[in-house]
């Protein structure tokens, strides 16, 4: 039983579950300015490299497919956060940051990988809000336009299917 026993890698983990909520919900930083500018990537390669070197080196991952884009759904921007493959249990495939009801700060949510009771690769999507991580349950395939389609559907108050 797979499921049971797959834990994610720390660097991934931490980087899209720790440092991005982090500056998200702290709204110090204007990721859709940045993103517009095109410096969003390059800070994603250099904070991707800062979480790395908390770590013993044999634990550190390399940063490739880390992109940012500058999007929409549910009518409003989204920075989206293409993340380095995710192949364990709660790594995020996708971290979107979308403007937050407090001015400057900024929702984030992720569409994770995880595994189905029967041992199949899944996906579920999450938020981190106020420094506690919400599940919205099982989420579409992990790619870019299914899960702005997710977030689409969420902006209107109701469960993707």
């Amino acid at each position: 039983m797979l499921y049971q026993t797959d834990r994610p890698r720390a660097h991934h983990y931490n980087f899209g579950h720790r440092l991005l909520p982090g500056l998200a919900i702290r709204g110090r930083l204007d990721f859709q300015e940045l993103a517009s500018r095109a410096l969003l990537d390059e800070l994603l390669r250099n904070w991707w490299r800062d979480v790395g070197e908390q770590l013993p080196a044999e634990e550190r991952l390399v940063h490739d497919g880390l992109k940012a884009e500058l999007t929409a759904a549910g009518g409003a921007p989204v920075v989206l956060v293409t993340m380095p493959e995710a192949c364990h249990a709660a790594e995020a495939h996708f971290v979107a940051l979308t403007p937050g009801a407090e001015p400057g700060a900024w929702r984030c949510l992720t569409l994770e990988y995880t595994w189905t009771l029967d041992d199949r690769p899944a996906t579920v999507l999450g938020e981190w809000s106020a420094g506690r991580h919400v599940n919205y349950g099982g989420g579409p395939a992990p790619d870019r336009r299914a899960f702005l389609a997710a977030l689409d559907v969420l902006a209107a108050g109701k469960h993707p299917e």
